[in-house]
Formats: structure tokens, C-alpha cells, sequence
């Protein structure tokens, strides 16, 4: 049944719609969505770039706590399924970690806005995410399904907690302990998860203690900030990439070292910068 409805979705494809599904599944991918997150921490609002990145790093904990329980197996290599972008589909199927991403981020952002235009141009987003993990041959419709409803329910439990919980670095100490046991069932997704979001709680308590950062008013600073932040991360990612060992263990510190430059270190650095530039 659930082959057949691939079968089906796939037997309209085209050049054209090959190329749209695979920069549309991008808009799921971790690295696309933390460079928004961090672009809302950075310039637009901390606090809203904390709480999305908070949703964000508790589901993916999730999806790959689920995956490596479920072990579903994915789609590709069955008869007649033509399957693309494959470097993307690490780890099990179920539950899809593109939808359940995209639905916990979109979300997210959604129940900071909450506003009905908003509600669409998300909802939207997250459908397309969902369509092309299918479309490309990578996912089942029922993890896709899973993905978007775990992931919507993700956001919004993070939401009620980011808005109840005062204290914040218990809210996640408690969350990362949460997530812990599953190392013993672990993958590499799962440690690349688990390392963001350590670097993530790290990376908000030194910015806390150390930084309090200040947005600046101008635009032209803020833009700067997220083109240097960006390009310093892509770096980083690419001098990790080139030398470091890929061991699960590795994948950790990698991922959570480029978290905390993220949250923490970059801010602080920015920071003096711009103190020193208005100084001189």
C-alpha cells in the first residue's frame, strides 16, 4: 500500500520536479534551520532564537531516540522507487527527521508569531518538507505522518515549558537528562543530536554569565553579524569535516563544539569587536 502511493507520487517526475523537491527538502535540514535560528538569535530576538533552538535540538534528541527503538526500515533499493538525495537519509525511516525538523522549527516559529497568514505560510513549509522525503524515494507516508505530528507536538510541549519553567538552565539540564539512557541504544544521528544540544546549554550559559549580548540597532551590523557568523560556522563545519575521525564520538564533540560557538563563544567574540570598533 504504502509503496504504491510512492509509486504513485513518483510516477509524475520530471527534471524539473526533481530539482524542486530536493531544494525544497532542504528547507528540513539541520543545517538550513539552525543557520535561521541563529540568524533570530543573532539579530533579530535572543530569547525567540533560544526557545526554537530549544524545540529544535529536544526533537531531533527525540526523533533519533525513536528511530534507533523502531528501526524501520527506509524505502530505498525497493522495486520501481527511485530514490534521491540519499546522502541526506541517515539512520532509520520512522519517524522522518526532515518533517518532524521541519514541523518542530515552522512550528515553532509559528507560536511565536501567531498570526493566520503566518499559520499557512508554515503549515505550507511543512507539508512541502513531508511531499519531498516521499517524492525523493527517502521516506514511508507514515513517517512523514509521524514526523509532522511528533514534531508539531514537540513544539508546542517546548513552548509551555520555555514559558513556564523560569529557570531555564534546570529546564534543560532536566531535558538532557531525559535523552541520556538512549546512548546506550546509540547511532550517529543520535550523537550528532545529543552534541548540539549539549553545545546549545553550554553555549546559553556562558552567553548568560559572561556575554548578555545586546542586539544592535543597525541594520547594517546585524547583517554583518549573521554573514561573519555564518561564514565562521561553515568553517568550522569544514575543518571538522577535513579532519576529524568519523567516529560517533567525534561526531559529539564536532557537533557540539560548533553549537557553542553558535550560542555562546560567537556572540562574545562579536561582541568585543564591536566594542573595540566603537571605541577607536
Amino acid at each position: 500500500m504504502e509503496l504504491d502511493i510512492l509509486r504513485f507520487i513518483q510516477s509524475f517526475h520530471t527534471l524539473f520536479l526533481d530539482q524542486l523537491f530536493e531544494m525544497i527538502t532542504i528547507l528540513g535540514e539541520s543545517s538550513l534551520i539552525i543557520s535561521i535560528i541563529l540568524g533570530i538569535y543573532w539579530c533579530i530576538d535572543k530569547t525567540s532564537g533560544e526557545y526554537v533552538a530549544y524545540s529544535l535540538f529536544s526533537s531531533l534528541m527525540l526523533n533519533n531516540t525513536v528511530k534507533n527503538i523502531v528501526k524501520a526500515k527506509r524505502p530505498i533499493g525497493e522495486e520501481g522507487i527511485r530514490s534521491l538525495r540519499v546522502h541526506t537519509a541517515t539512520g532509520y525511516s520512522f519517524p522522518s527527521g526532515h518533517s518532524q525538523a521541519a514541523a518542530s522549527t515552522y512550528g515553532a516559529l509559528y507560536l511565536l508569531l501567531k498570526k493566520y497568514k503566518y499559520s499557512i505560510f508554515f503549515i505550507l513549509i511543512i507539508i512541502l518538507v513531508g511531499l519531498s522525503r516521499l517524492y525523493l524515494g527517502v521516506h514511508y507516508p507514515k513517517d512523514v505522518v509521524g514526523g509532522i505530528i511528533i514534531g508539531s507536538l514537540m513544539s508546542y510541549i517546548t513552548y509551555r515549558l520555555f514559558v513556564k519553567v523560569e529557570n531555564r538552565k534546570l529546564l534543560y539540564l532536566l531535558t538532557l537528562l531525559v535523552f541520556l539512557p538512549a546512548i546506550f541504544n546509540s547511532s550517529s544521528d543520535f550523537a550528532r543530536s545529543i552534541g548540539g544540544y549539549s553545545g546549545f546549554v553550554l553555549g546559553i550559559w556562558f552567553e548568560m554569565r559572561y556575554v548578555n549580548f545586546q542586539l544592535s540597532r543597525s541594520v547594517f551590523r546585524r547583517t554583518m553579524c549573521f554573514i561573519i557568523g555564518i561564514s565562521s560556522l561553515l568553517s568550522i563545519k569544514m575543518l571538522f569535516s577535513c579532519f576529524m575521525v568519523e567516529t560517533d564520538y567525534a561526531k559529539f564533540i564536532s557537533n557540539m563544539i560548533i553549537s557553542f560557538y553558535g550560542f555562546g563563544l560567537y556572540p562574545y567574540l562579536f561582541n568585543k569587536v564591536s566594542l573595540r570598533s566603537r571605541i577607536n
